[in-house]
């Protein structure tokens, strides 16, 4: 769209700019042919350029209008996920992280992933979360938003105890680890996503919204892949 709508200023730049080339082509064959110049003919040339130029004009116009109410409702959406965004390092960081953080803070919104915890080495590295937002309120329960977010850094180690565990007894069965574990609560979600093995990196998800799992488990596991690539990068395509 914003092609065609530069396209479409050029045109009627260039049209607007040659309404005098009617007169001097009808000059010039009035001349050549020797002919009476036709004042009206011309007119009637230079009135269907100008309507062709003002019509391109309008539609460069309404181009540039549409992009204006696109980058105005981006920047609103923008804010309005972020307004009420928790961040809490769990442990120091390095700034390689702070790329992971962001990924996480883009994931979250109040409609889908409401808590997000990331851990390397087993342990606990940092949360964040938009349980704040006023939306999420008839949500919470009884807790407070602090509440919860206690009651979910105590889940993030245990958790992953438990996947260890299980993957012991899998192991019995050749089915392989353990790469995602979903708890389906009565009132939405908490998902425990294996971002990548030998580094013992994972991610902590929640959900309040019920109706909302099968989302949030998805983003999940879209934002494990899209750390993973991302650690790749920053390591030279292999994560430590």
């Amino acid at each position: 769209m914003q092609r065609q709508t530069k396209l479409a200023g050029k045109v009627a730049t260039g049209l607007g700019g040659s309404l005098l080339l009617p007169f001097l082509v009808e000059l010039g064959m009035a001349s050549l042919l020797d002919e009476n110049f036709s004042l009206r003919r011309g007119i009637l040339f230079v009135g269907v350029l100008g309507g062709i130029s003002a019509l391109l004009f309008g539609v460069d116009q309404l181009g540039h209008l549409r992009a204006r109410r696109a980058e105005a409702r981006a920047d609103r959406e923008l804010k309005a996920r972020t307004e009420h965004v928790s961040h809490h390092a769990l442990r120091p960081y390095g700034p390689e992280t702070d790329g992971v953080v962001a990924l996480c803070t883009a994931r979250l919104a109040p409609s889908t992933l409401h808590y997000l915890q990331y851990h390397t080495r087993g342990k606990g590295i940092f949360r964040v979360d938009v349980l704040d937002d006023p939306a999420l309120a008839p949500l919470l329960g009884l807790a407070d938003a602090d509440e919860h977010r206690r009651v979910y850094e105590r889940y993030g180690e245990g958790l992953r105890a438990m996947v260890e565990l299980l993957d012991d007894d899998f192991v019995q069965l050749d089915s392989g680890r353990v790469l995602r574990l979903v708890l389906d609560v009565e009132k939405g979600a908490v998902f425990v996503v294996e971002v990548h093995h030998g580094s013992g990196r994972y991610l902590l998800g929640v959900t309040l919204d019920e109706t909302a799992v099968d989302r949030a488990d998805t983003d999940l596991r879209d934002l494990a892949t899209t750390i993973r690539a991302h650690l790749g990068r920053e390591r030279g395509a292999t994560i430590l």
